[in-house]
């Protein structure tokens, strides 16, 4: 009983080793194909160019005090930022929420009054619409705007209440409170 059911075991068993009958080359059909070039059809997708928030007019998240001053020079003015409780600079372009004992950059951000901001280096209309298209629809919208993220950067679209009128951009950390 034993050696039928060891038996029966190896035939059904897929550890079973079973030869198997391979057809020889000359038995088999070959078909010769022509190569033909392949032809690559790109599509333009705007987005693929954020897919991180490196820099907002040019200063990253991750620049210290040291290399925002060579990036942008002596700031115009600083005062001390409320709720963040260390100083924002201002440069002529762009306030930055910088805590000076851990030398961490909170956010950047950019007024309204700008005619266009360059994100990674790429500029964009300060409006809406070039927003939507260069970074298509919003993570999230909230009363105050709209937010944008990648990765665990975002990108805040501050707007005045019920218009698309837009009051400022900051980039910050989202992981960051």
């Amino acid at each position: 009983m034993m050696k039928l059911l060891l038996v029966m075991f190896s035939v059904i068993s897929p550890f079973s080793v079973q030869p198997v009958a391979v057809p020889a080359a000359h038995d088999m059909q070959w078909t010769a194909m022509e190569e033909k070039a392949s032809e690559v059809t790109l599509a333009v997708d705007r987005s693929e160019t954020f897919q991180h928030f490196r820099t907002l007019n040019g200063v990253s998240l991750d620049d210290s005090m040291n290399e925002l001053l060579a990036k942008k020079g002596q700031p115009v003015h600083k005062k001390e930022d409320p709720y963040l409780g260390c100083p924002e600079y201002h440069f002529q372009d762009v306030k930055i929420g910088l805590c000076e004992d851990t030398d961490v950059i909170h956010y950047v951000h950019i007024d309204a009054s700008e005619d266009h901001i360059k994100l990674n280096g790429k500029r964009i209309e300060m409006n809406i619409e070039a927003i939507h298209q260069a970074l298509g629809k919003p993570y999230y919208v909230a009363e105050d705007g709209e937010v944008f993220l990648r990765g665990d950067q975002a990108l805040k679209v501050y707007m005045k209440s019920g218009s698309s009128q837009i009051d400022g951009i900051d980039l910050f950390d989202d992981t960051v409170s």
